[in-house]
């Protein structure tokens, strides 16, 4: 009977014991986090030749790559995503002797990625497509953010790099919106109002969070901001379960829903006005850790923007309207693929008949509050904020082409004593060297980057910049292994 009986137990506790093994298998791993995008020393930068689909015009996109490369540290590598047509082959030959050169583990200091698409049908933001997620042993996971379009997802990086993986993931407008460092995790409010909801049961309609939100009644927001932030607990237990998640626009919003007031006026958050106040790729830049203890943020100053403007002469502010045109033609603006003169963009775009600056100074000063309000609340959340220029484009309320010129849009680096900026040179002196001097009287080592006029080029208030370009990792990569063969 004593047999018996030990034996019924030892088949419970193997039982119990599989029950349990089987569900630790079944649990999601959380060992990997988002990588940093300011603290470390830059160690790859991934990029992507690609041309938006916007009205035809488009650029030489080397231009600004060769400026990186040129500029950054010999030891920082490169990885080239593009794909197989003959602008394609084209950067591909550009981009050749960067591509001879070597890092200092012998491999290629430029690695080429090929993806099956067409050069005018690639999205070239790399910052939007995916996320990166490493874990303590600097495994690579490339987390798909849901675009739907080629090539993504993109599921060939293992291809440059050694065991990464591709995930497919749902997460609205991508890493363009979201800024980590070591410990924290900031998200625009916008990506969190993109979530979407699939519908249970018909005959519902697919929603997502933002038209949920636009359909409340004030009573009913305290319920949703409970659902809203499970969502958003959802995402940082996916992305960075081991950092804190920081929505600047979250209190905001909400206290104006329960006004009765709601946020966006259109489905689109960059035709609304509202993308500076949620859209953290605007706005928003990283920096150290300061003497207190503080995180440094960089926030755009559109009254500092329009002081710039206040102390230039009419005829001064002209002749940067003048200027622009010539900057596009060396950036080679292409319309419809078709390479166009500095003459033939002065005549398209007619700024200094419009006088763009005068416009540009009227909407820094309406978006101004707007801007302090999130610098506001930033120093509220305990950050040590600094303002930097910004001018946003002016002919945006008529929905004309110009230009924005955001300098928050950019790449830091903070490691050892070392704090540097890659900041866009916009060939606009008196705002470039305003937002220059702003970073370096915050102790930072300015470098100017050019090739980025074109990406500023918009109907809308704002536009892309050199972080929106831009995907990083900061620490030592393991390279495929063809690249450390003789034969390559």
């Amino acid at each position: 009977m004593g047999n018996r009986t030990n034996s019924k137990r030892i088949y419970y506790l193997i039982k119990l014991f599989l029950m349990i093994f089987c569900l630790l298998l079944a649990l999601p791993s959380y060992g990997q986090s988002l990588v940093s995008n300011v603290d470390g020393k830059i160690r790859v930068i991934i990029l992507h030749y690609g041309k938006p689909r916007r009205d035809g015009f488009w650029h030489d996109q080397t231009v600004f790559f060769r400026d990186l490369m040129n500029k950054m540290d010999k030891d920082v590598a490169f990885v080239v995503v593009l794909g197989k047509d003959k602008k394609a082959e084209k950067a591909r030959e550009i981009l050749k002797p960067y591509a001879e050169a070597k890092l200092p583990d012998g491999t290629p200091r430029v690695k080429f990625l090929t993806v099956d698409v067409e050069t005018n049908n690639f999205y070239p933001w790399a910052r939007d497509g995916y996320l990166i997620l490493a874990d303590e042993k600097g495994n690579l996971t490339f987390l798909d953010v849901g675009f739907n379009e080629k090539p993504f997802p993109i599921t060939n990086f293992d291809e440059v790099f050694e065991n990464a993986k591709t995930l497919a993931g749902v997460i609205h407008r991508g890493g363009g919106n979201i800024r980590t460092t070591r410990s924290e995790m900031i998200i625009g409010m916008d990506t969190m109002l993109g979530i979407t909801v699939p519908p249970r049961w018909y005959p519902y309609s697919e929603k997502n969070l933002y038209l949920m939100a636009k359909e409340l009644k004030p009573k009913d927001v305290p319920l949703f901001r409970k659902k809203f932030t499970a969502y958003c607990k959802f995402i940082q237990r996916v992305l960075a379960p081991d950092k804190k998640l920081v929505i600047p626009g979250e209190d905001d919003f909400f206290a104006r829903l329960e006004k009765g007031e709601f946020a966006f006026t259109k489905k689109t958050v960059r035709d609304t006005g509202a993308q500076a106040s949620y859209h953290t790729d605007v706005y928003l830049g990283l920096g150290h850790i300061d003497e207190r203890g503080k995180r440094v943020i960089f926030i755009a100053d559109a009254r500092l923007g329009a002081k710039v403007i206040e102390r230039m002469t009419e005829e001064e502010r002209r002749a940067i309207e003048r200027k622009l045109p010539k900057i596009l033609a060396q950036e080679g603006l292409t319309a419809c693929d078709i390479p166009v003169t500095a003459e033939q963009i002065a005549k398209r775009f007619k700024w200094d008949k419009k006088k763009l600056l005068d416009l540009s100074l009227k909407r820094a000063l309406e978006v101004a509050p707007r801007l302090d309000k999130a610098a506001k609340r930033m120093e509220e959340l305990g950050y040590r904020v600094v303002r930097i220029p910004y001018l946003p484009n002016g002919l945006c309320t008529k929905r004309e082409y110009g230009i924005s010129f955001n300098y928050s849009n950019v790449l830091t680096e903070v490691y050892g004593n070392r704090k540097r900026v890659y900041m866009p040179e916009y060939g606009f002196p008196q705002m470039d060297d305003a937002a220059a001097e702003a970073y370096r009287n915050c102790g930072f080592e300015v470098v100017r980057i050019k090739g980025v006029v074109t990406q500023s080029l918009t109907w809308a208030q704002d536009n892309a910049g050199i972080d929106c370009l831009t995907s990083e990792i900061r620490f030592p990569v393991r390279w495929a292994k063809k690249y450390y063969r003789k034969d390559q």
